[in-house]
């Protein structure tokens, strides 16, 4: 019996209206939104392959894109000042620091902030935060020099008398504060600050909030680019990647 390889169909997305559109993403474990969807098909100029909408789908989630904490970010926090030298478009940004014996520094800042992953698995969940912009400094050209570590998690003790789901907030609480220490302490660097805080609204998803410092030389600082080439020719793919 013949199998149909639906990862490299073309996705007819004009054709759906927007109720049919959001129920074959849902039956092919998408979430993007029908507006979302259609944008896809926008920005390549045709009908997208089910690979292509799934690559789309993972880069614009909420946990890669921020979309919904986003517009509030832009709108309320500056990030344009005369010691800003790198914004937000890199790994992390870079603050001037100073100049010293003629050489110019600069702080490195990168903050993870998540739910899910840690909820899920609390341990690998807050490693993987920690990790993560640990990693985002060092491809600064930096090298991490300090971090912090708020954390919110759900109320710990019963909340009823049929309430059993305070073992499972307990273990959360302790998992994630593991997987942050195995991996933070191996890094020997000072822990600068971190808060702990209990509550209702974090009982179904834990708040893990992650920062770390890096110090960098200017004149080291490493930025993303892909090759100019790619404006003009047919790249397939481009891999972006730092030593």
């Amino acid at each position: 019996m013949a199998v149909r390889d639906e990862s490299s169909a073309a996705i007819d997305v004009a054709s759906h209206d927007d109720e049919s559109l959001s129920k074959y993403l849902r039956e092919h474990g998408l979430t993007l939104a029908p507006s979302e969807a259609r944008k896809v098909a926008e920005l390549l100029g045709r009908d997208p392959t089910l690979t292509e909408m799934t690559l789309f789908d993972t880069m614009w989630s909420e946990h890669c894109s921020y979309k919904s904490s986003r517009p509030y970010l832009k709108k309320y926090l500056p990030n344009d000042a005369s010691n800003v030298v790198i914004g937000p478009v890199e790994d992390a940004g870079v603050l001037d620091f100073g100049e010293i014996d003629g050489r110019k520094w600069g702080i490195i800042m990168a903050h993870e902030s998540h739910n899910h992953p840690s909820q899920v698995m609390p341990v690998e969940g807050a490693a993987t935060g920690i990790g993560g912009i640990v990693r985002d400094v060092y491809c600064m050209g930096g090298e991490v020099i300090a971090a912090l570590d708020p954390l919110r998690f759900g109320w710990p003790l019963p909340e009823s008398d049929d309430d059993i789901g305070d073992f499972h907030r307990r273990d959360i609480a302790r998992d994630v504060v593991n997987g942050m220490w195995e991996y933070g302490n191996a890094i020997g660097v000072p822990n600068l600050g971190g808060d702990v805080y209990f509550h209702h609204s974090f009982n179904e998803n834990c708040l893990v909030n992650v920062v770390a410092i890096g110090l960098v030389d200017q004149d080291h600082i490493t930025q993303c680019r892909g090759p100019k080439e790619a404006a003009d020719e047919p790249y397939g793919l481009i891999l972006v990647g730092k030593p």
